[in-house]
């Protein structure tokens, strides 16, 4: 079954059935979120989620909003880790420092819960097309669901993403198209122009349905602490859609009575293009235009607008008494490397989670003591010259040679730099 009801409109507060495809409000062209009726939560739902493991994201779905007759699209999406990193954590004051990593997703990012829970609405549409914007992670997501349910895709990938994103997204059959703009508050332009006239978007929150899947992140991480509540959980934004569906995960569970209290959320951006954390510095509501997109090797995460101007995301992380950082590159080397050497290999944008926790400890704003979850958002083999980049260059050369091999099997341990 599914709770679900209603699509409530953020802007005029217009209410609309779940009855067909739908992007803006129709009425005013405001973000639609998914209303459910919470207070018919069957009794034994956690416990048959728990259960219920092999279905992955999916065994949530009473809390997410797909029509019970309909099989969702899946890839075998959700349940990701949850590991311990004290390795990460104790060094830069944060020892009970916990990663989700979702670079484990089917495509290689977190984008995948997302699609979906998007490509399964759509395909119980019967929608036959679509589109979305991507700086490459949500567009290879996208192709590879559109692929699985049999929906014609166009890509429009940001003219200057990596070579091996576009090819990701070209490998699944999408139709790909390299999108060049001044600004991304030109691209949210065309891409709700084009939502009113009737093209179905899977662009975040312009699409309804791909940030209800984030609740997910809130479910399992939950779950995984047995209903403890981490402290702090930092994810990288570039839309917001992981922390916003994540904050609306916490909340729901919270209202349940599932858990007792609710996190802080930080939203990471790169300091070369950080709206979110400008528009949180200056205490105000909506972001405005900054910085320069090409100046981070975050691309993930690389925007100087915000759809709807980040008005949701800040409303979160004001809401849950949480911040927002902006992280430089080096320090997302950095983090790059940290997370390595814990046997984790993030792209940049999912390596900033890990510097702004460390910025944040810095700033004060995150204790020791305190439970903090970072999500690593996609995987390093993203991104080749980024790690190429940021991974330390080999030890040296040795020859087939027993003794070679043995010299340097005994060498001492050198000194950390």
């Amino acid at each position: 079954m599914t709770l679900a009801t209603e699509l409530r409109c953020d802007d005029c507060a217009s209410s609309f059935p779940l009855a067909g495809p739908a992007t803006v409000c129709p009425a005013c062209g405001g973000l639609l979120e998914v209303g459910y009726e919470l207070d018919r939560v069957p009794t034994g739902l956690f416990e048959w989620a728990a259960a219920h493991r092999a279905l992955g994201m999916w065994r949530w779905r009473d809390l997410l909003p797909l029509p019970p007759e309909t099989e969702p699209v899946t890839l075998g999406e959700g349940d990701s880790p949850l590991l311990a990193a004290p390795q990460i954590g104790e060094p830069i004051g944060v020892p009970s420092l916990l990663i989700k990593n979702d670079a484990l997703m089917p495509t290689g990012s977190f984008k995948d819960r997302g699609f979906s829970v998007a490509m399964s609405m759509a395909k119980h549409w019967g929608l036959t097309h679509g589109f979305t914007y991507s700086s490459g992670n949500a567009g290879a997501s996208f192709a590879a669901y559109a692929a699985r349910a049999g929906l014609r895709a166009t890509v429009f990938v940001e003219s200057y993403a990596n070579a091996t994103k576009v090819a990701m997204i070209s490998l699944y059959d999408a139709a790909v198209y390299r999108l060049h703009y001044e600004s991304a508050a030109q691209v949210f332009a065309a891409v709700e122009a084009l939502a009113r006239s009737g093209e179905h978007s899977f662009v975040n929150f312009i699409n309804p349905f791909r940030h209800e899947a984030m609740k997910t992140y809130a479910y399992e991480i939950c779950e995984a602490l047995n209903w403890q509540v981490p402290d702090v959980m930092v994810h990288p934004v570039g839309t917001g859609g992981g922390l916003w569906g994540a904050w609306k995960g916490f909340t729901e569970l919270h209202r349940l009575g599932r858990i007792d209290r609710l996190p802080r959320m930080v939203g990471v951006q790169p300091a070369a293009c950080a709206p979110l954390v400008d528009a949180f510095r200056r205490g105000v509501d909506e972001t405005r235009t900054v910085g320069d997109v090409t100046a981070t090797m975050a691309q993930s995460i690389a925007g100087d607008a915000m759809i709807h101007d980040g008005r949701r995301v800040l409303r979160a992380i004001r809401e849950s008494g949480g911040f927002a950082v902006a992280v430089t590159d080096d320090q997302i080397r950095a983090a790059m490397r940290s997370l390595g050497a814990a046997a984790i290999a993030a792209e940049p944008s999912a390596a900033a989670a890990v510097a702004g926790v460390e910025a944040g400890r810095r700033e004060g704003r995150i204790d020791l003591e305190e439970t903090v979850v970072a999500v690593v958002t996609g995987s390093a083999l993203k991104q080749p010259t980024a790690l190429i980049d940021a991974a330390p260059a080999p030890h040296g050369d040795v020859q087939a040679d027993p003794a070679q091999w043995r010299a340097v099997l005994n060498a001492p341990e050198a000194p950390d730099e």
